[in-house]
């Protein structure tokens, strides 16, 4: 099962693969090397599979939980999550195509530094913001402890 502790080790491994994916497209040539597309691939997928999965427990405890500025904080997690989605699977529908597919390498650049900076921004609130929240609600025996 998931912990928050192991939440906040896939947000730094998401942080890892941005900074080194920001570096590696600015050189239109470093773009179509094998390396930089797997990269970009396994940043895909660990963004994808964060806000499919993961942080879905973490919302259940928070949703349910009496207090109604905690469930506005779910909430409002929730609905910047759902923007972002659609944000970054326009930009992985445009530009990772069965592998790196670049036509315009500024316009690329552009849009991959703005998803970089979303998503970034998202999982440092997460860190700051949502996992604390979730850690200081009581514990119950089936609690975020246990099932997250």
């Amino acid at each position: 099962m998931l912990t928050l502790d192991l939440l906040n080790r896939q947000n730094h491994e998401i942080a890892e693969l941005t900074k080194v994916l920001a570096h590696l497209i600015q050189e239109r040539e470093m773009c179509d090397t094998d390396i930089a597309s797997n990269l970009l691939d396994q940043y895909v997928a660990r963004v994808q599979e964060h806000f499919e999965r993961n942080n879905k427990f973490v919302y259940r405890d928070l949703l349910t939980h009496g207090d109604v500025g905690i469930n506005n904080t779910a909430r409002r997690f929730i609905e910047g999550e759902k923007e972002i989605k659609k944000l970054f699977n326009d930009f992985v529908g445009r530009w990772c195509r069965r592998g790196l597919l670049i036509d315009d390498h500024a316009r690329f650049v552009t849009e991959a530094e703005d998803i970089f900076r979303l998503v970034s921004k998202r999982i440092q609130a997460e860190c700051e913001e949502l996992y604390p929240l979730a850690r200081r609600l009581p514990r119950e025996p089936e609690g975020i402890a246990s099932r997250v």
